[in-house]
């Protein structure tokens, strides 16, 4: 029985060596919580138009501090931003490693940034190359697209730039004006496709982030070919049924008077139509919410036809954000980041071998109808609506 319980013992000993033989202390880590991405300007020892600059933002493990002394800590003390430039990303990490005391640590990195002239220049899918590689990124890992400088975005002045860039990218919820959260994991299955695909864009203006675009990628060279703008960008959460919530600003249609409308649940359907060599689609939207405020004085703001107008109000608002959207995207950037082609693909998969080489250019042309239909059962603590006689 002892000989049982000591070899037992032996291999738990074995076994627990085996697994930290090469563990760090978490205070001697250099953990990397944001990334920056940008195009740097070529030196005199080297010529090339795609020398990358990488500003990496990192936090060190630290002791529990009173209230107080957090309060009183400076920037400098909660994070560290360390820049470099080179050919590569693991030339400039490898420079970093020599450079610092403490070892590079990727596993809690949480967001990257590429900076819009990079992103323009430069296939992104070799810009994440390293990244989709290494074992130590996660494919959970958050990606976003600068206007401007991507450095930038790790420099705001308040708490940690790149936890707040998360923060904010989180609020879907909240607003239409933002996209879903794209991991890199997704980006470079969707790039290995070859796909037309979006990304939300960020800005500093103020010292503040601001999450005012988003940004276009052309599958075939996985480039930056162009922006859509806040209201762009809600009439595409439209056509996909990505919205979670937010506010719909419509005019009442009889007085002008501004109403606003609370979304509670979107549902979205598009269907493709094949014909011979004819396409088109039809995009169903449904859509539920409240009246959130409206500044109509006129007749009761809960009689059946005022609801009716108000119901109008906001199909209205969403149709224009929708066609415009669809303007900017079938005849600007003849590019099809809402998923058109893949639902022909999906119901007409035959015909789609042939349809694909050429979509893009065909898409450009393509009728595409769409349909809102509003329902208001909400109407705050103002009053109920009329009950028909």
């Amino acid at each position: 029985m002892f000989r049982c319980y000591f070899i037992i013992f032996i291999s738990c000993c074995f076994l627990f060596l085996m697994g930290c033989w090469d563990s760090r202390d978490i205070e001697q880590l250099n953990i990397h919580v944001g990334t920056a991405l940008d195009k740097a300007s070529p030196t005199a020892s080297s010529k090339n138009q795609h020398l990358i600059k990488l500003t990496t933002q990192s936090i060190s493990a630290k002791p529990s501090i009173s209230q107080n002394e957090q309060n009183s800590q400076v920037q400098g003390q909660q994070y560290q931003n360390i820049t470099g430039s080179g050919n590569s990303i693991i030339e400039i990490i490898d420079r970093f490693s020599q450079e610092n005391e403490k070892p590079s640590y990727g596993q809690h990195l949480k967001v990257i940034i590429i900076g819009e002239k990079l992103a323009k220049e430069m296939n992104m899918e070799m810009i994440l190359e390293q990244h989709s590689r290494t074992y130590e990124i996660r494919d959970s890992c958050i990606l976003l697209i600068a206007r401007g400088l991507a450095a930038d975005t790790l420099k705001i002045p308040k708490g940690i730039p790149a936890f707040t860039l998360i923060g904010i990218d989180k609020n879907q919820y909240k607003t239409s004006r933002l996209l879903p959260p794209l991991s890199i994991g997704k980006a470079i299955n969707i790039m290995s496709a070859r796909k037309d695909f979006i990304i939300q864009g960020v800005q500093v203006k103020h010292g503040k982030i601001d999450f005012n675009h988003a940004a276009i990628i052309k599958g075939d060279t996985n480039k930056l070919i162009g922006h859509l703008d806040e209201r762009e960008i809600e009439g595409l959460n439209w056509l996909t049924g990505n919205v979670k919530g937010g506010i719909v600003k419509g005019r009442d249609p009889k007085t002008n008077g501004l109403i606003l409308y609370e979304v509670s649940t979107v549902k979205s359907k598009i269907s493709p139509h094949l014909k011979g060599n004819h396409i088109s689609f039809d995009v169903d939207i449904e859509s539920s919410g409240r009246l959130n405020e409206d500044a109509v004085s006129a007749g009761n703001a809960f009689s059946n036809k005022f609801i009716e107008r108000a119901q109008i109000a906001a199909t209205q608002e969403i149709k224009n954000q929708i066609n415009r959207t669809l303007h900017k995207l079938q005849k600007q950037y003849q590019t099809d980041v809402v998923g058109f082609g893949e639902q022909l693909r999906i119901y007409y998969p035959k015909e789609w071998v042939q349809i694909e080489k050429n979509w893009n250019k065909r898409f450009s042309n393509v009728p595409i109808r769409y349909h809102v239909n509003i329902t208001i059962k909400d109407y705050m603590e103002k009053g109920k609506k009329e009950v028909s006689k």
